[in-house]
């Protein structure tokens, strides 16, 4: 868990230090006198809200103050010694933290994330995807995930993405949240008590997947899966077959991980996690995302979180009808066919982006979410698209903005990635790829790499058939055609099909 956190933090800080090299960049007219500062702003935000996510059950363990201090990677001594911050950890309880906290932490849009979203939006929406990693990566250390800790996460990652500031918190709300929280725990149902009798104070909770924390705070390795399901891996090895998308396996195997847990403290008797599994899949078109989709259905059958796998593929078309108060109804269907598995919605934006009257698609994400409520528990629903375009779609409804807090971003192939998937194509159909052919591929791919209407995947496809249709009319003409020469792709072939 924490080495997933500590790697999403070491790439916001990434994300933040690619922007100062911004040539343009004057961070002293705004306040901002290094990249230090911002992320010193970024430490104090995850610090302050892991904290709130630690109280809400009305504990604060050792083990979570431990994650809390590791993860900052060289946290600035200038941050530590005008904050106080280290000093107050050491004493640091529950009370103390309602009752002074307020100086570590401020509700709203942070000042650092005002900063990343202001230079770059893609860049602040991957941001928020990490951010999200971190803090469910925390609420999960203990193996439970409580319906507060659970709110406090959504709603800080609403806001993220909304861009909706809020004032600071005063000393009179935060002991109306004090006394709210002790009447929650007072009303508490005797089911959440893990062993039958009450912790110590002093005493660490019980790590059930029997990993251990090193000095720096981080888990000796993660949680490994039970594949004994043929099933299930049979799923998984078809997801790491796949070319490229490590970010991609990483999201999925992480949430794999998750749902087995949850499973297991199902089988322990303990209360399940209330954890959504709508998903939103960002990126360029041929980057794989309905392919995953496809696995994700398989994984979740095999989980047993739905219970036939089916996956449906729709997009506006599918489920905007012709006339207005038809499209509930072809978007109820749609829904319908979907129930038991997973409902793929591509080019999802496009429901609220028309240039017609785009009551329409009002109607169908209307009926998409109440869908969703209808059938919680065994419909799941996937939505992609463009990062920008799908980031302003769940803005447009608030039934999105609170059921899709999981993004995964599906980054572009690279030319490496597209050259092995062509050769994989080749390979398929039996062909036979010189060696300066594949330099020549190569050097096509490298060409498109950038271009964002090549179509990654999809391109090396389209361009692996029109280099089959240059080499059917080289050959054809032959005569005494050799079954090495009626196998062969060759440069001519690859330089033809770029002509095309």
């Amino acid at each position: 868990m924490f080495d997933d956190a500590y790697d999403a933090y070491l790439k916001i800080s990434k994300i933040i230090e690619n922007l100062y090299e911004d040539p343009d960049d004057d961070p002293v007219a705004e306040g901002w006198a290094s990249v230090t500062d911002v992320e010193c702003d970024l430490d104090l935000f995850l610090q302050g809200i892991m904290l709130k996510i630690a109280v809400a059950d009305g504990d604060l363990t050792d083990e979570e103050k431990d994650f809390i201090i590791s993860l900052p990677d060289g946290f600035d001594e200038l941050c530590d010694r005008t904050r106080g911050y280290r000093p107050f950890m050491k004493s640091l309880t529950v009370e103390k933290f309602n009752d002074e906290g307020g100086k570590f932490f401020q509700e709203g849009v942070p000042a650092f994330m005002q900063w990343i979203g202001k230079r770059d939006s893609s860049a602040a929406l991957k941001t928020v995807r990490l951010l999200q990693t971190i803090l469910n990566s925390f609420a999960a250390i203990d193996d439970q995930v409580s319906e507060d800790e659970s709110r406090i996460i959504t709603q800080t990652l609403t806001e993220l993405r909304g861009g909706r500031r809020q004032t600071k918190r005063r000393t009179a709300g935060k002991k109306k949240e004090k006394k709210e929280a002790e009447e929650t725990k007072a009303e508490a149902p005797d089911d959440l008590e893990t062993d039958g009798r009450e912790s110590s104070p002093s005493e660490k909770p019980k790590r059930k997947n029997g990993k251990k924390r090193t000095g720096s705070g981080r888990l000796e390795d993660e949680i490994t899966i039970d594949e004994d399901n043929e099933e299930l891996a049979g799923a998984l090895r078809e997801l790491d077959d796949l070319i490229g998308l490590n970010s991609v396996k990483q999201e999925v195997r992480s949430n794999v991980n998750l749902l087995k847990i949850n499973s297991m403290r199902i089988k322990k008797g303990l209360p399940e996690l209330e954890v959504s599994q709508h998903m939103v899949f960002t990126g360029q078109p041929g980057t794989g995302k309905t392919t995953v989709a496809r696995i994700m259905a398989k994984l979740y059958k095999a989980l047993g979180v739905v219970t036939k796998g089916q996956l449906i593929e729709t997009d506006r078309a599918g489920l905007v009808a012709a006339y207005q108060g038809q499209t509930a109804l072809k978007t109820e269907q749609v829904i319908k066919e979907a129930v038991g598995g997973i409902l793929f919605i591509d080019e999802a934006y496009s429901l609220t982006t028309s240039k017609n009257d785009d009551s329409y698609g009002r109607e169908a994400v209307d009926a998409l979410v109440k869908g969703m409520e209808d059938n919680r528990g065994n419909l799941i629903v996937i939505i992609a698209g463009y990062t920008d375009e799908m980031g302003k779609f769940i803005q447009t409804n608030p039934g999105l903005q609170s059921r899709f807090n999981k993004y995964i971003e599906f980054p572009n192939y690279t030319a490496d990635e597209m050259l092995e998937i062509f050769t994989s194509l080749c390979s398929k159909k039996a062909f036979i790829l010189p060696k300066e052919a594949v330099g020549a591929a190569l050097g096509y791919f490298k060409k498109m790499e950038n271009d964002e209407l090549f179509g990654n995947a999809r391109g090396v496809r389209n361009y692996f058939e029109r280099v089959v249709q240059a080499q059917a009319g080289r050959i054809i003409g032959m005569d005494g055609v050799s079954e090495s020469e009626f196998r062969t792709i060759t440069e001519e072939d690859l330089n033809q099909a770029k002509r095309q």
